[in-house]
């Protein structure tokens, strides 16, 4: 199920570079998979996936999780799993 997409992004700066569907960058659950922040497909992908198991249904929720991402997570976060973590105790309603 998608919820949050590329037209929802709220920055463009980003790249895109093209993934294969089962690369665990964009896929299965946050792991210990590296995280790279400035990849717009791996923010969708992360953003989705949290929205899913935190039970998120709306846009703005993964804006928010974009913003969080994008400006104030510190540079050593850098697996899936450290920025589920760090989102969920920095999420702000």
């Amino acid at each position: 199920m998608i919820l949050f997409s590329k037209r929802n992004l709220f920055y463009g700066d980003y790249k895109w570079t093209p993934y294969v569907p089962n690369d665990p960058r964009i896929n299965g659950k946050p792991d210990d998979t590296h995280f790279t922040r400035d990849e717009g497909n791996e923010v969708i992908y992360l953003i989705n996936k949290l929205m899913i198991i935190w039970d998120y249904r709306f846009s703005n929720t993964g804006n928010k999780m974009e913003k969080l991402i994008h400006d104030k997570m510190p540079a050593e976060i850098d697996t899936q799993e450290a920025v589920q973590e760090w989102i969920k105790a920095n999420l702000k309603f």
